[in-house]
């Protein structure tokens, strides 16, 4: 066994057996006495609350809070919640603050030393975040509790800003998060088909007291993978090709929404394949957030797009 193995199974020994003498440990591993006493020190260091008793009598044991604690956390695993709590606040999760109290019980657990490592490791990263809305967060649970129950819901989905909205019948799928928006992937029961919903969009989600079955080959994160790509049988493909320095284009590349597409790299050009309508649905708007650090070189759909949403944006602050 590694040593790792070794001191995890003192521990199961003190949590199984109770009191225990190191000489009684060191028989029950086949170990010197001496290197139980090292497990011991390890232990100690790694937060674990032993009691020691010295004397006829005495021995190794461990409290009766500590026993009724099934895990243990590394430091890798602490930064990765306390990482996690900062990424989910910035999402907007509607869960971020009971990550962020489970956290605050583990923390509770962590020796002086412990507690001092995680700050160094975490101090040093943020994520910067909106405050969230509680419309938003609300509806986000609701979503998925009906998710996790297979139960059927009525929405009130709202396409544009100016819409009254319209009545949808749905099985919820799934949720997913891209930046800075939440999705709803469900059945849609008018249009017989999966559609994605923006969770911001739904007004407001009532139950209809039925339930429904989930395909079993239904995977979110395999679908939303799939999600850009997903083009009618009309669409035409586009050859895409952009010039810019490579961090830039490194950048574009790592889209969410180009996952899917060919792509190919040659010194200064980026050079993509993908169905048109995604080409000028997406490209446009993000293109223009590079500003002269990328340049469109074909084709020219793609280039007429920049110059008209550039032209639409500067009538629309010229004229303010």
């Amino acid at each position: 066994m590694t040593k790792l193995d070794y001191i995890l199974s003192v521990l199961w020994l003190l949590r199984t057996k109770g009191k225990l003498t190191a000489e009684q440990i060191a028989a029950e591993l086949e170990v010197s006495v001496r290197t139980v006493y090292r497990y011991m020190d390890v232990l100690g260091l790694s937060g674990v609350p032993l009691i020691s008793e010295a004397g006829h009598g005495g021995g190794f044991s461990l409290p009766d809070s500590f026993l009724a604690m099934p895990l243990f956390f590394d430091l890798s695993e602490l930064k990765a919640m306390a990482h996690g709590v900062e990424l989910a606040r910035q999402a907007g999760d509607p869960y971020a603050d009971a990550l962020e109290r489970a956290l605050g019980k583990v923390k509770q657990r962590l020796n002086e030393y412990q507690q001092e490592d995680l700050r160094r490791h975490t101090s040093g990263f943020a994520a910067q975040h909106a405050e969230p809305s509680p419309e938003l967060q609300k509806m986000l649970r609701t979503l998925e509790q009906a998710v996790a129950d297979n139960r059927t819901l009525t929405l009130l989905y709202v396409k544009q800003s100016s819409d009254s909205g319209e009545e949808r019948r749905i099985d919820p799928y799934g949720l997913f998060y891209r930046p800075n928006r939440w999705y709803l992937a469900a059945y849609c029961h008018a249009r017989q088909a999966i559609r994605i919903f923006r969770a911001d969009r739904i007004k407001a989600a009532a139950e209809t007291g039925q339930r429904f079955v989930k395909p079993e080959s239904f995977s979110i994160r395999q679908y939303i993978e799939e999600d850009a790509m997903r083009a009618r049988p009309e669409e035409r493909e586009a050859a895409v090709r952009l010039r810019g320095e490579s961090d830039v284009l490194d950048s574009i590349a790592g889209l969410w929404f180009l996952k899917g597409c060919r792509i190919g790299r040659e010194h200064h050009f980026l050079d993509m394949a993908m169905p048109e309508a995604l080409m000028l649905e997406w490209l446009p708007h993000v293109l223009l957030s590079y500003g002269r650090q990328v340049q469109v070189m074909e084709p020219l759909r793609l280039k007429q797009a920049m110059a008209d949403l550039a032209a639409d944006l500067s009538r629309y602050y010229g004229s303010s």
